[in-house]
């Protein structure tokens, strides 16, 4: 009975120890902060979408520039870049789209509700389909090689392909860096909960 009895003591002890600190973030700090992270996600799907655009554009311009209207490598794969990135192009429109949906003036569990899916389908672009469109890319530039080759002399070749393979490689690393901070900044987002 004296063991309980000092065992209560102790815990009555460590109970009464404690700092009775208020803390300095509030329901308003909360939906402010994840307001913040909302419109630096919306700037990078923004800029994303205005890189990509501008991108299928000088692509477009350059396909009907050439008039490329007969079945070729070149055609196949520059209509292959093109597509690719058309499709990026969508999915970040109705990424974003889903985003501004998101309303963290919420309950906590619509809230939830919302980012999860969000985070969900953001992971699914990041993780499965980003990789195809850029290995889809990475085969449509590579259809136009052959082209470059029989126009261009050696040395604009050779400078094509490894500024355009390095360009690849170098973007690709890019693109790894912005998924994790996009993904990590989501997270953030998900764990105000």
């Amino acid at each position: 009975m004296c063991t309980i009895m000092n065992e209560f003591e102790n815990i009555q002890n460590l109970w009464n120890s404690q700092s009775l600190e208020i803390p300095h973030i509030n329901a308003h700090a909360i939906i402010n902060k994840a307001i913040d992270q909302k419109r630096a996600l919306t700037r990078k799907h923004r800029w994303t979408i205005v890189i990509l655009s501008v991108t299928v554009i000088v692509l477009i311009y350059y396909f009907f520039w050439l008039q490329l209207f007969q079945i070729s490598y070149f055609t196949i794969g520059l209509s292959i870049m093109i597509l690719t990135l058309f499709f990026r192009i969508v999915l970040e429109i109705h990424s974003a789209i889903k985003l501004k949906k998101i309303d963290p003036s919420l309950t906590l569990f619509k809230y939830s509700q919302q980012v999860s899916s969000f985070y969900t389908s953001r992971k699914m672009i990041h993780y499965l389909l980003t990789p195809i469109i850029y290995m889809g890319y990475f085969l449509g530039f590579t259809m136009l090689l052959p082209t470059f080759k029989e126009e261009f002399s050696a040395g604009f070749y050779l400078y094509c392909l490894i500024s355009g393979y390095g360009f690849m490689i170098i973007f690709s690393f890019i693109i790894i860096r912005q998924i994790k901070s996009e993904i990590k900044l989501i997270e953030r987002l998900q764990n105000l909960k």
